[in-house]
């Protein structure tokens, strides 16, 4: 059992970034029932804003279609609004105070995800962290972020 987090689901609905192959794999072989994947409203939500705002994916029904199509295939879970106190506790983005608080309610070991905020307090909660991002594509995807005006 896993839990997936916004920046896998965003690279792997994005095609073009250096990270797709890799997040897709896993996204994959959830929707071909070789692993138990699980997602959050809130992840899908952070994955829509990253992929819309961020990436420029346009059209909106596009996106929305293959928001739709993938997330069909998942287990879509309750965030647990312990994520609250875990971003305060742990001074982390409410996302992934979220991330980790359902998947401790829910009781996943396993979260996929590429963030170091993820990475760095998952494991004080007994949670396992998978990145399935190889270092040198992490070196690319650093050197790849746009210039904001």
């Amino acid at each position: 059992m896993r839990i997936i987090d916004s920046d896998i689901l965003s690279y792997a609905l994005y095609n073009e970034s250096p990270a797709h192959p890799y997040a897709w794999g896993v996204l994959e072989r959830g929707l071909l029932g070789e692993l138990e994947i699980h997602l959050t409203y809130t992840t899908i939500l952070e994955a829509y804003n990253v992929l819309f705002w961020f990436y420029g994916v346009r059209p909106m029904e596009r996106l929305l279609e293959k928001l739709m199509l993938t997330t069909s295939g998942l287990k879509i879970l309750e965030t647990s609004i312990m994520g609250l106190n875990i971003s305060l506790e742990d001074n982390i983005p409410l996302g992934d105070g979220f991330l980790i608080a359902t998947a401790l309610k829910h009781r996943i070991p396993i979260i996929v995800s590429n963030d170091s905020h993820i990475m760095s307090k998952a494991p004080k909660h007994g949670l396992i962290v998978e990145n399935p991002i190889p270092g040198d594509v992490r070196k690319k995807l650093a050197e790849k972020i746009p210039e904001t005006s």
